[in-house]
């Protein structure tokens, strides 16, 4: 029900967000790959970004929701290097949003992978916001809000059922089948 709602093939339910990220984000980034956080990130998110740092990845930090500050880092890195840019949907302490859109297109220019929690916009966002909806329908997230595509537009959607739904579970979107069964394993 959740792949359907969010348009995608398939998802992963985990236990909780913070378990997700701690499970998944050094999967992602193996002992290789760079990982480009958002400083205002929620502190879980941080927490996983170390634990792959201390497997060999390298955690990067840029100024919050700025694109240029981001671009410079990942500028100095090749493109065929693993690089996995890392937003909040909505911020939790400010409510601050990314330009996604804009996150999208930086990250196609260097090959990189969003890497996206949106715990707290889940349920709330969605898709065709309008003048009469400005949130939009469905509560489908931030990715459905601007109509963005997440496997074609390189992102990894995560989101838990515990702020809108008030239940205990969570989940990412699962577009590409090798990295789906990478998670599975």
């Amino acid at each position: 029900e959740l792949a359907k709602l969010l348009g995608v093939p398939d998802v992963l339910v985990f236990p909780s967000v913070t378990l997700l990220q701690m499970g998944v984000l050094p999967l992602l980034t193996g002992n290789n790959g760079v990982i480009f956080g958002d400083i205002a990130a929620h502190r879980c998110i941080y927490e996983a970004c170390c634990l792959a740092q201390h497997k060999g990845a390298q955690f990067i930090q840029y100024r919050h929701n700025d694109l240029n500050d981001l671009a410079e880092k990942l500028v100095k890195y090749p493109l065929e290097q693993v690089k996995i840019i890392v937003i909040d949907g909505v911020y939790s302490m400010s409510a601050d949003s990314p330009d996604l859109p804009a996150y999208v297109r930086l990250a196609k220019e260097y090959n990189a992978l969003i890497y996206m929690d949106d715990a707290h916009g889940f349920g709330i966002l969605g898709e065709n916001p309008s003048s009469d909806m400005p949130y939009g329908y469905k509560g489908n997230g931030m990715v459905n809000y601007f109509d963005l595509r997440f496997a074609e537009d390189n992102i990894i959607y995560v989101a838990g059922l515990s702020k809108a739904y008030s239940s205990y579970a969570a989940f990412l979107t699962c577009g590409d089948r090798q990295i789906q069964t990478n998670f599975r394993n």
